[in-house]
């Protein structure tokens, strides 16, 4: 389920199956590293749509963050995020290609963190581009089973 009206009725009457919410996480860099930056934003963007298409019933995906690469603040908004959501939803998924929080080692977001390595998808075949993308959802799957099973 998205963040639309239309998947929130439907949230509504199904709300004790739908127990994990997917938060996607997008740097915004304007200096050397602007095109990187962006394919990074990009690819968590196509891989939790993928996601969500996959899990619509179990999940719910939420619009992404975007967040200043580098800011001091990042990781206390997403410990602030995923406490309020949590009151809500039993797992919360951050999905990022940032380096950056991937080294964090916040112990509060251990297990909700997923760092993703970037895919560059400029100039990719399309059928390479679907297989990679299956690749990496399968990767994510088993890592929410994991969640899910504990």
């Amino acid at each position: 389920m998205k963040w639309t009206i239309s998947d929130f009725d439907i949230y509504q009457q199904s709300k004790e199956y739908v127990d994990t919410a997917v938060i996607p996480l997008i740097p915004v860099c304007l200096d050397t590293d602007f095109k990187t930056t962006v394919s990074k934003g990009e690819y968590i963007t196509h891989v939790t749509i993928e996601l969500e298409r996959q899990l619509k019933g179990r999940v719910y995906l939420f619009p992404s963050i975007s967040y200043l690469k580098n800011s001091i603040n990042v990781i206390e908004n997403l410990i602030e995020w995923k406490t309020n959501i949590q009151q809500e939803f039993k797992h919360v998924i951050f999905l990022t290609s940032d380096e950056s929080l991937k080294e964090s080692n916040s112990e509060l977001l251990k297990g909700n963190l997923v760092w993703l390595p970037t895919v560059p998808f400029e100039h990719m075949d399309e059928n390479l581009k679907k297989k990679l993308m299956q690749d990496q959802v399968e990767q994510i799957l088993n890592i929410l089973l994991q969640s899910w099973n504990k």
